[in-house]
């Protein structure tokens, strides 16, 4: 496996080797044109290979998409001198990239810090409010007059307030609301939904954290996992492991995920502040949901 970013270019190399007894004349080689661009090596570019000769391919690639897929030579085929028959080969040692998203302000227009925190009231969980507490002390010019004890005051005839306890505020989760699909079926259309998804996913962390506004990271990466980013370091490690990453082991971690998704979504969330960003959203529906 290789890790790569998306959109910047990289050196590609493929080694070809006749092992067997007889030279192979013009073997065409296919791409995954529909996900990788290599610059040197044309789709369909046709080989010849004496007995036991080897080649070595070289190229720039650039990969289309965010996630974790197989790049480069897909296939090769073979045709008679007659041009009747055609034998096609899947290649058996694949060039699985890893790829991660690019960090742009795609979610920046949706999760503005201050209208979330007018709107839906959006807290991080790692600022704290004042809040009355249980300790008392003498009244003193400018503090609230909510703070007033009027009880004890009564008792001692002095004006007598609590003093504040500090409180931690609501907190603010990211729901990753991944769609289940088996590697054998992620064609280019699950690619491009997968890479809008993680680039929107890792956008939003981003907003975040950029702000040192803390936001919880709920995503499944085989069981329901959970990550803190607060911080640059802290996004750095979230955004390391984002690409190949998401994934389901179980029918029930999937199930898991479709919980949270639908409790969030009728409030069973005790004030806490959720944005399910969703892979898949139904015709019309917009990509993430604020609840």
């Amino acid at each position: 496996m290789h890790r790569l970013t998306k959109g910047e270019d990289h050196r590609y190399r493929a080694l070809i080797e006749n092992a067997g007894i007889l030279p192979i004349h013009r073997m065409k080689l296919w791409l995954y044109k529909d996900r990788c661009s290599l610059y040197e090596i044309d789709d369909g570019r046709e080989v010849s290979l004496s007995i036991h000769e080897k080649k070595e391919l070289l190229s720039g690639i650039n990969c289309i998409y965010a996630g974790a897929y197989e790049v480069g030579i897909e296939k090769v085929s073979f045709e008679d001198p007659f041009h009747i028959f055609e034998v096609i080969l899947l290649v058996p040692y694949s060039f699985r990239a890893i790829v991660s998203p690019r960090i742009i302000d795609v979610a920046d227009r949706v999760l503005d810090l201050e209208n979330l925190f007018n709107n839906s009231g959006l807290k991080s969980d790692r600022l704290f409010e004042n809040i009355p507490g249980s300790n008392i002390r003498a009244y003193q010019r400018g503090d609230s007059l909510s703070s007033i004890n009027w009880k004890v005051s009564a008792r001692l005839s002095e004006l007598m307030v609590r003093v504040p306890d500090r409180m931690e505020n609501r907190t603010v989760t990211v729901l990753m609301d991944a769609v289940n699909v088996p590697e054998c079926e992620q064609d280019s259309a699950f690619l491009k939904k997968r890479d809008y998804f993680l680039e929107f996913v890792i956008s939003a962390a981003w907003h975040f954290a950029k702000q040192s506004v803390p936001v919880k990271m709920v995503y499944p990466s085989g069981k329901v996992r959970e990550s803190v980013v607060d911080s640059y370091n802290s996004f750095l490690e979230f955004y390391s492991i984002v690409a190949d990453s998401i994934f389901y082991s179980t029918k029930e971690d999937e199930k898991e995920i479709h919980d949270l998704v639908d409790s969030r979504r009728i409030g069973q969330h005790d004030g806490d502040t959720w944005i399910i960003i969703r892979e898949d959203p139904g015709k019309g529906e917009e990509h993430f949901i604020i609840c």
